[in-house]
């Protein structure tokens, strides 16, 4: 969480105030001292904050069957898709904005199904409920392998996930 800026114009400054803002940093954070790697300090936490407020999560959920047949990096890219659309598909709702705001503390629910029938039961509960959502779609095979929620906040998570699994 280093931020090193060089302030040209006042134009500069005021985007640099709007991002500082965003991220919820309220002080400078100082360039780390002779000895110390830049690894090491951005480990270092930037404010110290014992009520920090919650954020939105997103909730991904997975196929449990490919990862009997498929390589753990593929099963992984799979929710790395849908995530990533969902949140592209949404990069307008204020929730979403938010979640991208604290980089560094995103957070993801990541479940899992046991297969495709599955899978598609849960999108189809999810659009009742009127969640926004990504099923991410694997081609050139045409068949659903993930899908991903936009960000909401955890009181608002979706009743269709509620009784789902954690990966494992």
């Amino acid at each position: 969480r280093l931020l090193a800026v060089l302030f040209m114009t006042e134009e500069l400054r005021t985007a640099t105030a709007f991002y500082v803002a965003r991220r919820g940093l309220s002080t400078w954070t100082k360039l780390p001292t002779a000895g110390m790697t830049a690894s090491r300090a951005s480990a270092a936490p930037t404010q110290a904050s014992s009520t920090e407020q919650e954020l939105p999560r997103q909730w991904i959920v997975l196929r449990k069957d490919l990862a009997t047949t498929w390589p753990t990096g593929s099963v992984v890219a799979q929710a790395c898709h849908a995530s990533v659309a969902a949140i592209w598909l949404n990069k307008d709702d204020p929730l979403t904005g938010t979640y991208v705001g604290a980089l560094e503390r995103m957070h993801k629910v990541v479940l899992e199904v046991k297969d495709q029938a599955e899978l598609e039961k849960v999108a189809a509960k999810l659009t009742n409920e009127g969640i926004a959502f990504h099923l991410w779609i694997e081609q050139p095979e045409g068949y659903p392998t993930c899908l991903a929620t936009k960000p909401y906040m955890k009181q608002d998570a979706p009743s269709a996930l509620k009784r789902l699994r954690l990966c494992s």
